[in-house]
């Protein structure tokens, strides 16, 4: 008998980089309503969701292992930490 832990991931290739470009088009439409300038609002969707869309496809196509903590901590904090000077930056353009 399989043990299940040793299965790959069912998920089709792909997927990943589908979730991350769903992701970007959210961010974008988020920055772009409370903006109203498109190139924010692309600039801001384009590093999250090539961000997003690599992570992801990774975790989706990895075998079923034991994840990292610390891995996991340091992609969060640098995502935060991008955003946190995006929009910095953007409000001190924008005074």
């Amino acid at each position: 008998m399989e043990n299940l832990s040793n299965n790959q991931s069912k998920i089709f290739k792909g997927a990943g980089w589908l979730l991350g470009l769903a992701i970007s088009i959210v961010g974008a439409l988020v920055v772009f309503t409370l903006s109203n300038n498109f190139s924010a609002s692309i600039s801001a969707a384009f590093p999250i969701g090539v961000f997003a869309g690599i992570s992801l496809e990774q975790k989706f196509q990895r075998k079923i292992e034991q994840i990292d903590s610390k891995k996991t901590k340091m992609m969060i904090s640098s995502l935060l930490f991008g955003f946190i000077v995006f929009v910095a930056i953007y409000i001190i353009l924008h005074l």
